[in-house]
């Protein structure tokens, strides 16, 4: 009998990470280079790679394929590189220069440091350059009112404009255009008559929302890399189907959710931030199974370090207390769609350490895959965090990614003497042992500020952690919060964390509709937006062949006080509301404000807004189970390989150290610190004092 599969391909920066699922509950990895110059090549490595792996054909492989949910770089490397599609922008007349201005956002995207020095600090090129940039005349007022109407001449002569200049892809964005969208509607009509090859990305359609800047610049990053996105999905599906694949491919977005594969280009602005959505998402699934709702996520690559939040089991959405609309950023450009809520710094395995006049820091600049840290031996020169991994002893040279690559720990030595330890006047211990305090600082600070600075107690959540370099550091990170409990996911699923979510994914659909309401609030009204944004949600799904039993819709309200400048989200029943309803909702607004701003922060007196209305439209999709195993006893004897010198900074010293292969650990199995356990992807350090469980999952639990 022929085994079903379910898939999930993630690509990254460095690596493309693969996951399968059979029905008989068999995970099957594969981690190959990821190939920027194209990236479905990596990708279809990767499968046969998994394909290898349950010792079958890539063809019988995707023949039996039930589900393959994918997240790609190739919209994100567009914007980092500037090579999306050559991109056109026409606006409200008067309306020409708000791109330019950003809203004051110049610093939006940098780091702290460099925003210390603002005056030097220069604005992104625009995606759409001014001569890219035309006005045509028509005006709607705030309710939705035709104050000029659109003025067709006038829109072909910016549109053979743009046309006679070569673009690719066209946005529009009209002032108010989320209130009555009839004049971005007419102007597409007249786009596809004189251009039908043109892309052509609304603001009314893409995110009906309020705040000008916002949803325009997030129009025009749509437009510039729908193109882009729509020539890999093809490429890929028609590949995919060439080589058996059934079933269309499903996309994720950077809200968590999975989008028909050849529907995606049309929302390529939400494919942004896929693969940190995906990650999350799987600790979603791996919290609802092992009974945990409040998780701190972390994920921790070569590059960076990535923190997100799972509260009472739901992600949080990307939403700042001061200015909710911000949302999250790409390449210092603001977006507006629905994301996951992800917090990051350039902290990552290739960060780099150096002096900054006699100061020790490490980061944000990363050594990256190529040439990579100094021990890789492939031209390096900059001590990372890797290479004082690497002297400490916490990693082991001759197993460094199961031993596919080659490690040189003496070259390692030799740059954090040079760069570091002598001018500082040190020994090279001291000094690699000052890179690793330095790094789990600054990622003690961020969690923090992720957690304690936005109302949230660190002691009531569990920190999961993954990645390549995120379990190596999770069981200090974990006593510096303070949390109940530090889980690193087994079965390899710690280094493919976010292939594991793309896999076990759904299908979502997020819209909304600023509406905006002030007390005495009309309830009718209420229920009448809800019914707006959910019919567009709820027929989305159904066009996706989800059966209206397999939907779960979830609605929320942005609210504030009045006269107030930024909004709280506030979750609402899914049903027809009533006005005995609006009491419950105002207390949970103000539960959440007091959460938020501190308590007795709230003001009943000034009375409320409902300003923007959000529902979520969620279709199940087939998902495979993970094995549960049965204990094996208390002693990790089996797994144990061997022993070496390791320093831990938290004694001081050096402790002759039991090395266990993780591979090898079975459920009940206890390791007792000072230990190392290594995976092929990854390794956990367990310090002394500390002690780590094998759960029936095989996920490490400290």
């Amino acid at each position: 009998m022929e085994r079903k599969y379910w898939i999930g391909v993630d690509i990254g920066g460095t690596f493309t990470d693969a996951i399968a699922v059979d029905d008989r509950e068999s995970v099957y990895l594969a981690k190959t280079p990821t190939t920027p110059q194209n990236l479905s090549v990596g990708v279809m490595r990767s499968l046969e790679q998994l394909a290898e792996a349950a010792r079958t054909s890539s063809a019988d492989m995707l023949a039996n394929t039930v589900k393959l949910a994918h997240a790609t770089t190739a919209t994100v490397n567009a914007m980092v590189q500037r090579r999306g599609a050559k991109t056109g922008l026409i606006t409200t007349r008067g309306f020409k220069d708000h791109l330019i201005i950003m809203k004051a956002g110049r610093g939006v995207g940098l780091p702290e440091i460099e925003k210390t020095r603002f005056s030097r600090v220069v604005k992104p090129e625009p995606l759409v350059p001014y001569s890219l940039t035309e006005e045509v005349t028509e005006r709607v007022d705030y309710a939705g009112r035709v104050v000029l109407p659109l003025d067709v001449d006038d829109a072909r002569r910016a549109i053979q404009c743009l046309l006679g200049k070569g673009v690719e892809s066209i946005a529009v964005s009209f002032l108010w255009s989320f209130k009555n969208p009839t004049h971005e509607r007419r102007l597409k009509e007249l786009i596809q008559e004189m251009a039908p090859n043109v892309a052509v990305s609304l603001g009314s359609e893409l995110i009906p929302v309020m705040g000008e800047y916002e949803r325009t610049a997030t129009t025009v990053v749509n437009s510039f890399l729908a193109p882009i996105l729509d020539n890999y999905v093809h490429s890929l599906q028609s590949q995919l189907t060439e080589k058996g694949l059934r079933y269309p491919i499903l996309m994720m977005q950077s809200d968590g959710g999975l989008i028909p594969g050849d529907e995606s280009p049309e929302k390529a602005a939400t494919s942004l931030l896929s693969g940190l959505a995906a990650g999350v998402i799987g600790v979603q699934s791996l919290g609802e199974v092992l009974g945990h709702r409040n998780i701190i996520t972390i994920d921790m690559g070569g590059t960076s370090f990535e923190v997100g939040m799972i509260f009472d089991g739901t992600p949080l959405l990307a939403s700042y207390p001061l200015a909710p609309r911000l949302g999250p950023y790409v390449s210092r450009w603001r977006l507006a769609v629905p994301t996951i809520d992800i917090t990051a710094i350039g902290a990552g395995g290739g960060s780099i350490a150096w002096l900054d006049e006699g100061v020790l820091r490490v980061g944000p600049v990363s050594a990256g895959a190529e040439p990579g840290p100094v021990c890789y031996d492939k031209g390096g020169t900059e001590p990372t965090v890797t290479d004082a991994l690497m002297v400490l002893g916490h990693l082991n040279p001759e197993y460094f990614l199961g031993g596919r690559i080659h490690i040189d720990r003496e070259k390692a030595y030799q740059a954090i003497k040079q760069k570091i330890a002598d001018p500082l006047g040190m020994d090279v211990l001291t000094a690699a042992a000052g890179i690793y305090e330095v790094t789990i600082n600054q990622m003690g600070d961020l969690m923090r500020k992720v957690t304690v600075e936005r109302g949230y107690d660190p002691r009531q959540f569990v920190l999961v952690a993954f990645g390549g370099s995120g379990p190596i550091h999770s069981s200090v990170l974990g006593e510096e919060l303070g949390v109940s409990k530090v889980i690193v996911p087994g079965a390899g699923l710690a280094t493919a964390q976010s292939a594991f979510g793309l896999q076990i994914s759904d299908l979502k659909c997020s819209h909304a509709l600023t509406d905006h309401i002030v007390e005495p609030i009309d309830i009718a009204r209420v229920n009448r937006a809800f019914a707006e944004v959910e019919n567009v949600a709820v027929n989305n799904l159904r066009r996706w062949g989800v059966k209206d039993e397999e939907m779960l819709i979830l609605r929320s309200i942005d609210m504030r006080y009045r006269r107030q400048t930024h909004e709280v989200n506030v979750p609402v029943p899914s049903v027809e509301l009533t006005e005995a309803d609006l009491a419950s909702i105002y207390d949970r607004f103000e539960a959440k404000y007091e959460m938020l701003y501190g308590k007795g922060a709230t003001y009943r007196e000034a009375g409320l807004e409902l300003v923007t209305f959000r529902v979520e439209a969620v279709g199940a999709t087939p998902k495979a189970k993970l094995r549960r195993f049965q204990a094996d006893g208390v002693s990790p004897e089996s797994a144990l390989k061997g022993e070496r010198e390791v320093y831990f900074t938290r004694t001081g010293g050096y402790a002759r150290t039991p090395i266990y292969d993780g591979d090898r650990l079975r459920p009940g199995n206890e390791v007792t610190g000072p230990a190392v356990i290594e995976y092929v992807g990854t390794t956990v350090a367990v310090h002394p004092g500390q002690r780590a469980k094998v759960d029936e999952y095989l996920n490490l639990i400290f």
